[in-house]
């Protein structure tokens, strides 16, 4: 069925239009999907993302118009697992729970206080940096992760990353030069 075909049978009966919709881009849309969520989110969460955007698209159907439908699709599923992704970051908690912490071994206990005290206003001060920058500084020296890995998690460059990563960093340093 060509795209003109499919907007003509979702604007006489939206039911048939959406069944034939799902058939035709399903695959498509999980495939966009899973890319984007498969670093931050669970299987769950992919098949979430994929309803929403299917919903999202025929709640607009009446508003493609001379578009490619395939690129609407594509760049609809695009952005729902972008903003899917960003919500799963912005609940995941960094720190350690209290209850969870090690204690602290070793004979010079101030020092370690100093030191956890330092480490939690460090993640403080990261989550206040916002979105993505803190995501992008937290998954860089926290977890490990390469920039190429986290440019594609926050949908972004890797250029357009490491851009970020810099100026979070400077932004990070001129707010902790004062507390010590």
């Amino acid at each position: 069925m060509t795209d003109s075909e499919l907007r003509a049978l979702m604007k006489s009966d939206l039911n048939a239009g959406a069944k034939e919709l799902y058939q035709q881009y399903y695959r498509y849309v999980y495939a966009i999907v899973f890319r984007l969520l498969r670093d931050c989110g669970t299987q769950e969460d992919v098949e979430d993302c994929v309803a929403d955007t299917f919903a999202e698209i025929l709640s607009h159907a009446d508003n493609i118009r001379g578009e490619n439908l395939k690129a609407y699709i594509g760049r609809a599923a695009h952005n729902k697992a972008l903003n899917y992704c960003r919500s799963l970051n912005r609940q995941e908690k960094y720190t350690t729970p209290l209850d969870d912490a090690p204690e602290p071994v070793g004979e010079d206990l101030e020092s370690d206080a100093e030191k956890r005290e330092l480490k939690e206003k460090l993640l403080a001060e990261i989550q206040n940096l916002g979105e993505p920058d803190s995501t992008i500084l937290v998954q860089k020296f926290y977890f490990g992760r390469s920039m190429a890995e986290i440019a594609e998690a926050v949908g972004l460059t890797t250029h357009a990353a490491q851009v970020r990563c810099g100026r979070a960093l400077k932004r990070l340093k001129k707010t902790l030069k004062d507390w010590r």
